[in-house]
């Protein structure tokens, strides 16, 4: 069972992860306005030049997350253990799998070494990164990882890739 990141009970249903912050919530605390979000979830109406005029944006969850949500700020929050290791993997991987970017990918994997992520996960989309990502450069900044962070579970795979022509 897990616990509700805001209220700390333990989850007797189905838990819930906010799209926005990515933590695990009760039925209670669900949406971001009840577990006080630390994300900003009002963006300037275009339309309105008034500062004080703005709107929730719901509808564009996933926009929001590519600009609001980065790098630098899951950095803050797991040194500042307001995110644990485990959600930083998970917000970093849905960075990589899902941003179409090539800097933004290679900025989320660096982060892995950084923030000393060294998981199964955090293995397996390193791994993902050499098997389907088109951009090399990403391709690179992931070999340098891979090798840094599991020297010795990355031998095998980038012997076989290297055997396999894959990079």
């Amino acid at each position: 069972m897990t616990n509700c990141y805001h209220c700390k009970n333990k989850i007797e249903d189905i838990p819930y992860r906010c799209k926005f912050c990515g933590m695990i919530f009760c039925n209670k605390h669900r949406l971001p306005e009840n577990h006080l979000c630390p994300f900003d979830l009002r963006k300037k109406n275009r339309n309105i030049n008034s500062i004080e005029e703005t709107y929730l944006h719901y509808q564009d969850a996933l926009e929001f997350m590519n600009e609001e949500l980065t790098v630098d700020k899951i950095y803050n929050y797991v040194t500042n253990k307001s995110m644990s290791k485990s959600e930083a993997i998970d917000l970093l991987s849905y960075f990589i799998d899902n941003n179409d970017n090539s800097e933004i990918r290679k900025i989320s994997i660096l982060a892995f070494k950084v923030l000393e992520l060294k998981d199964d996960k955090v293995f397996d989309v390193l791994q993902s990164c050499l098997l389907s990502d088109e951009d090399s450069d990403v391709k690179k900044t992931a070999i340098e990882i891979i090798t840094f962070i599991f020297p010795k579970k990355s031998k095998d795979l980038l012997n076989w890739l290297s055997n396999q022509d894959k990079f």
